[in-house]
């Protein structure tokens, strides 16, 4: 579009310079008003893609929970909520499309009175002699080559805000701080004793009370122990601090003597074997989902995990054993299935729990 605005105008000037302004005038309104018309519409499309979102998660939370929303009766609920982030969605995308819907038709408007004045003032020079006839011809066609091409700026400048509004989302997330920074001192498993230190530790989650204050605790190597409280006082917190899914804000842990936030992270973690108390299977099969985190386990370890958590007989049901697909988040699974083998496979010799 610039390659055809300065090539084609500079032939224009060449011409007929006494009319050649006229179909240049509407240029600079042309893109002070393509620049207003992208300042306007960027918030507005930042507005569908955040509704967009919002109805996205409605949707696959109501989808994964369907079992729960149907126990408890809740689908005029959950419908009227839906269609709550319905009307907000379809209410933001009508705001953006009414503004960008009008942006070419106004380009078009000021394209016309540019080339309405071109063949108007050109057609007087050309009944006068100033402007011989067969220039005036060409300048007809070249003043459609200069100005129509315009029109296509509008669209473009629609699809890149469109573009945009998605884009600055995903850097959004891109440019996330890391809270968790991981350290850089190696930690072999087959070393790891288990000697766990926590010296005064206080923990609180964003904008809460401390869920954990001044909390000192030994654990040596080798010893069982079990942590006893009420909901909410911060049993698996503790678990999780250990495995470094949340920084501490005072205090430190350690490992071996060693504090956790200078060990490498992803060793750290190798060396912890943890049982969620939120169960969650992967799509593929039971034998997959045992050895999860294990990935070199042989079947005859994935068998013996299975026993020691007294799924092997149950498993041996299954229409293909081992191999028998469990489905996204273990859904062709009873609830107490999906329990009883989600214990890090104790043999593994790379992966001691």
């Amino acid at each position: 579009m610039t390659t055809t605005v300065i090539v084609v105008g500079a032939v224009f000037f060449i011409l007929a310079p006494s009319v050649a302004w006229m179909a240049v005038l509407p240029m600079p309104f042309i893109l002070w008003g393509s620049f207003g018309f992208q300042r306007k519409l960027a918030p507005r499309y930042a507005d569908v893609r955040e509704n967009a979102s919002l109805i996205n998660s409605r949707l696959a939370n109501n989808i994964t929970g369907m079992a729960t929303i149907k126990s408890f009766t809740a689908e005029d609920y959950e419908s009227e909520r839906v269609g709550i982030e319905s009307d907000h969605y379809r209410r933001s995308n009508r705001r953006a499309i009414a503004l960008s819907a009008a942006f070419v038709p106004l380009i078009r408007m000021v394209i016309l009175i540019g080339f309405t004045a071109t063949l108007f003032f050109g057609g007087i020079e050309a009944a006068t002699g100033q402007l011989a006839v067969g220039t005036y011809s060409v300048l007809v066609f070249i003043t459609q080559r200069l100005l129509w091409p315009l029109t296509n700026l509008g669209q473009t400048l629609d699809q890149y805000q469109r573009a945009m509004a998605s884009t600055q989302r995903v850097m959004n997330l891109l440019d996330t701080p890391i809270a968790i920074h991981p350290g850089t001192t190696p930690l072999p498993a087959t070393t790891v004793q288990g000697d766990i230190r926590i010296d005064n530790t206080s923990f609180a989650y964003t904008n809460q009370h401390p869920v954990i204050e001044h909390l000192s605790l030994t654990i040596p190597a080798g010893q069982t122990i079990a942590i006893v409280g009420s909901t909410g006082s911060g049993k698996s917190t503790l678990v999780k601090l250990l495995l470094r899914f949340y920084e501490l804000q005072q205090g430190r842990i350690t490992l071996d003597g060693n504090d956790i936030r200078d060990l490498n992270l992803r060793d750290l973690r190798r060396c912890i074997g943890w049982v969620s108390q939120d169960v969650f299977l992967f799509h593929g099969t039971v034998a997959e989902n045992i050895a999860y985190g294990s990935f070199g386990a042989s079947i005859d370890e994935i068998i013996h995990a299975a026993k020691l958590a007294e799924a092997h007989e149950f498993i041996t049901r299954l229409p293909h054993g081992y191999d028998t697909i469990v489905g996204e988040r273990g859904q062709k699974l009873s609830g107490g299935q999906r329990q009883v083998w989600r214990s890090p496979v104790p043999c593994s010799k790379t992966h001691p729990s």
